[in-house]
């Protein structure tokens, strides 16, 4: 029994070392503000407007275009910027900064919440003018780093991912 014990045991340690030094585990460095220019060096957002936490009407934004309605989820957030749609680009670079022991859960439940309103929203919206803009949205990518949720929708995703981590 104890021989089957023990290479059991060993690798459930193994897996948890492994989870444990995921994507998750990687942190936005610096400020909002730096990562978004770390993102706009890497692609092209050139025709995305950016709210900041801090702005007027940022709430506004957050509820109606990304869907965060809750004042529970909200009470979690500790700051955020949200690239807005405009016109007919597809092109997206969101981060919302969750207070630090944010239950997983809710952090999950925010990513549907975009993926549902933000992100459906601008495929459809995208859907009968332009397929080229169209199957970027639909390429869209959520990241986490630490404590932060990062929404990514460009030509090249994960070129802004190793921007922002750096």
């Amino acid at each position: 029994m104890k021989k089957t014990f023990t290479p059991f045991f060993v690798l459930v340690i193994l897996l948890f070392m492994f989870t444990g030094c995921s994507q998750s585990d990687t942190v936005l460095t610096g400020t909002l503000s730096e990562s978004v220019d770390k993102a706009c060096s890497a692609a092209d957002f050139s025709s995305v407007s950016f709210t900041y936490m801090q702005d007027e009407y940022s709430e506004e934004v957050l509820m109606y275009m990304y869907g965060i309605e809750d004042q529970a989820i909200i009470d979690n957030i500790e700051d955020f910027v949200l690239s807005q749609r405009s016109g007919m680009y597809a092109a997206t670079f969101a981060v919302i900064q969750f207070k630090s022991g944010t239950d997983i859960a809710v952090i999950d439940s925010v990513q549907t919440l975009i993926n549902d309103v933000y992100v459906q929203s601008l495929i459809n919206a995208l859907m009968p003018y332009d397929p080229t803009q169209t199957d970027l949205a639909q390429n869209y990518e959520f990241k986490r780093f630490g404590n932060s949720l990062v929404l990514v929708i460009c030509e090249d995703n994960a070129a802004v991912f190793d921007a922002i981590s750096k």
